[in-house]
């Protein structure tokens, strides 16, 4: 790994491991959480973890602009190296007191991911990867090289999805998918850390998403030997304009089946809307 990569990476690890401890700090607490436009929730957590995480790449990376669920755009839209956070994906779930929610910090290049740490508080685990330098891991005192599984048959495949998949898509799924269904949690980031680490193959979303949710886990992942993109198989892109959405449902897998997979998901419900 080359610089100034790999120091740009120690600088987004660590801070993404001092907004996980911050998150980690609100988990036995009662907390206060109001709703957003968009109908989702924002806890003093987010906000914590959101304040650590722009803080610190604003002061490590002045010239860079942020991009952060929270807070918006900051900085030059125009910039090169676009920063995106995500203080904390999986809120619901950690309001709630749940598994399923991390902290993940992407960095753009040129509008492509270029860099991404994902953090799992909860579960001590670390992904990380820089474009063209492979992906690797840390947990259980343990720093790995990642790479998806081998798996290409889809009777052995597992699969996973998040909380409140469609029940209809989900049969039509697994009229093809037939390996194990794993159960359904929340975070982008946690379902992909399930690929990483070869527990999991597909990884089916039903919803939108926004770059924030993207971005780092697609990196690892890629880096890792896998793919991740939109529903029909096309590339995901992030122009640089709000609402910063994707706007299209994502499939990731361990890439060996990826095609027959876009193929097949033609014939369900998850192609008519959201």
């Amino acid at each position: 790994m080359s610089d100034p990569a790999k120091a740009w990476l120690s600088v987004a690890e660590t801070l993404a491991l001092q907004a996980a401890d911050a998150v980690l700090g609100f988990l036995d607490t009662p907390l206060a959480t109001r709703t957003k436009a968009d109908a989702s929730p924002v806890t003093e957590a987010d906000l914590a973890s959101d304040r650590i995480l722009r803080e610190g790449l604003a002061k490590h990376f002045p010239q860079h602009a942020i991009l952060s669920e929270e807070n918006g755009l900051s900085g030059d839209v125009h910039s090169e190296y676009v920063w995106l956070i995500d203080p904390l994906d999986g809120t619901k779930a950690f309001a709630k007191g749940q598994v399923g929610f991390c902290v993940m910090v992407g960095l753009l290049k040129a509008g492509e991911p270029y860099l991404g740490v994902v953090v799992d508080p909860l579960e001590s685990r670390t992904y990380r990867a820089v474009r063209g330098q492979g992906a690797g891991g840390t947990w259980q005192g343990r720093t790995r090289e990642l790479r998806v599984s081998s798996r290409r048959d889809f009777s052995q495949m597992p699969l996973i999805v998040s909380t409140g998949f469609p029940s209809q898509a989900l049969a039509q799924i697994q009229n093809f998918c037939r390996g194990p269904l794993l159960s359904p949690i929340n975070s982008v980031g946690i379902k992909v850390g399930f690929l990483l680490r070869q527990e999991a193959d597909i990884y089916v979303n039903h919803h939108s998403v926004s770059y924030w949710d993207t971005c780092a886990p697609q990196l690892i992942l890629e880096e890792a030997g896998g793919l991740f993109t939109a529903l029909d198989g096309s590339p995901l892109r992030y122009a640089m304009q709000a609402p910063f959405t994707h706007g299209v449902k994502t499939l990731a897998s361990n890439g060996l089946r990826h095609g027959d997979l876009v193929e097949k998901l033609r014939g369900t419900a998850l192609v008519s809307g959201f």
